[in-house]
């Protein structure tokens, strides 16, 4: 089977209280991956010139923000799914950030920020092992703040980005 091409922005956010990432909760009543929490993002199409801007392009549809707000850092490995995609996650900070975030009302039922401190707390963190699925094996973890459930690719994009993320680092 082939993967599908697929590529997200991990929105990294400065607020005055310090970074947070931007996730999104899909609609209940999505055809797929609905309720889930994610970053920003969707399938590569023939229209995009690369990953970087088709997680720009989506991240616009799905959240409001102006791609000309990205300053993009680069990008964490590639990240396959269980689903069938291949996921490109590109890195960037969103400065300024808006006031308010502009969620589609078609895909997105909610758009929220998660301080990076909170995620660092390791009593967030699950780990739940591995599973192997069509020859691949997948690490599966979870972070669950404020009661919410970031799991899957997320958490394993979210995993990533802490462990290359310098504590020390302001931005």
């Amino acid at each position: 089977a082939t993967l599908r091409a697929a590529a997200v922005l991990v929105p990294i956010v400065p607020r005055a209280g310090g970074l947070g990432l931007l996730f999104t909760q899909r609609h209940a009543d999505l055809r797929t991956h609905s309720g889930q929490i994610s970053f920003p993002g969707g399938k590569i199409d023939e229209t995009d010139a690369d990953p970087i801007a088709a997680a720009l392009r989506e991240a616009e549809e799905e959240t409001g923000i102006d791609p000309r707000t990205v300053r993009v850092l680069g990008r964490l490995g590639e990240v396959p799914t269980p689903t069938g995609f291949i996921i490109t996650p590109i890195v960037g900070v969103v400065a300024p950030a808006p006031a308010v975030w502009r969620p589609s009302e078609r895909e997105v039922a909610e758009a929220f920020e998660v301080p990076v401190v909170v995620l660092r707390d390791p009593a967030l963190f699950e780990d739940r092992g591995s599973v192997s699925r069509y020859g691949v094996t997948y690490r599966m973890c979870a972070y669950k703040p404020d009661g919410r459930n970031i799991w899957g690719a997320t958490a394993r994009m979210v995993h990533e980005l802490l462990e290359i993320w310098p504590t020390t680092s302001v931005g």
